[in-house]
This record gives C-alpha cells, structure tokens and sequence, in this order.
C-alpha cells in the first residue's frame, strides 16, 4: 500500500500541463489522500533532519531514522482497551508531527483513531464522531498540502 501511495505522490508531482495549468487527472481516495500527505510529511521532516526517508525495496532504515520518525524515550499517548491491551505513541518525531499538522489534536487524533480501529462499531459514540470530524479535518488538510505541493512542482 505504501508503494502505491508514494507512486501516487510521484505521478501527482511528475504530471505537467502544455500551457494552463491544470488538475492532475489522478484521483485519490480519501485514504490514500490522508497517506499520500502523511508521507510527504514525514519526508520531509526527515529530509531537513538530513535523513534518507524509507522506501519499499530500499535499504532498512537504520536506528537514526527509526527515532526521528517514530520518537524517543517514554511514549506520552496512551489507550487502555476494554480487552486489556494498552496502546501506545509518541508526540515526538516526524509521524507525530505529520498527525498534528493534518488533524490538529494529536493526542484526541490518537484515541479516536485507535478505539475506532481497535473496536470498530463498538467504539463509543463520542470516539466514533470525534473520529469522523478529525479525519475530515485531516482529509482537507491533505487535499491543500498535496495541491500546494503540485502547484510548486508545476509553476506556471
């Protein structure tokens, strides 16, 4: 699935209009949208860290990448589900930031998502609404990220 979303991204960068600019005739769905942003992102995030992002088929990503993507020390989000299991995440790091820059609240981003996930209809209503709205925000948020990026890449 990641290769498929970062092809996305790259046909969304390489598509160029004679004259006008114009659209890309790509479209993606919403969840794809949300990775697409999510991994420019993070690659970017890493690129300013002067690190190589992880690509599929690429060489592993080495403990350096691992931390700046996915945080360090303690993780500060946490989730108990009602079988037991505690989930957990970091605010820190690239993905945390790519989560507070597409859904605002990280830390309310986190719970819905994970309960949602985790518990599918039997999430609670509050969690399951909270988790529309977010991801709506998100979605928007990646659509802007993802058009300003093309129209970067596509002057006119």
């Amino acid at each position: 699935m990641r290769a498929r979303v970062l092809a996305a991204v790259c046909c969304l960068a390489a598509l160029t209009a004679c004259g006008a600019p114009r659209e890309p005739a790509l479209s993606l769905t919403p969840a794809d949208t949300l990775k697409a942003a999510q991994q420019l992102l993070t690659d970017r995030c890493l690129a300013r860290q002067g690190l190589t992002p992880p690509r599929p088929g690429g060489p592993a990503p080495g403990p350096r990448v691992d931390r700046a993507l996915f945080g360090t020390g303690h993780a500060e989000l946490t989730v108990k589900l009602p079988s037991g299991p505690v989930i957990a995440h970091h605010t820190d790091g690239c993905l945390a930031a790519a989560e507070r820059r597409l859904y605002g609240d990280q830390g309310r981003w986190f719970r819905a998502v994970t309960l949602v996930n985790n518990l599918k209809s039997e999430a609670p209503p509050a969690d399951r609404a909270t988790y529309r709205s977010l991801r709506a925000h998100g979605l928007t948020e990646a659509r802007t990220l993802l058009a300003s990026e093309y129209a970067h890449k596509n002057p006119s």
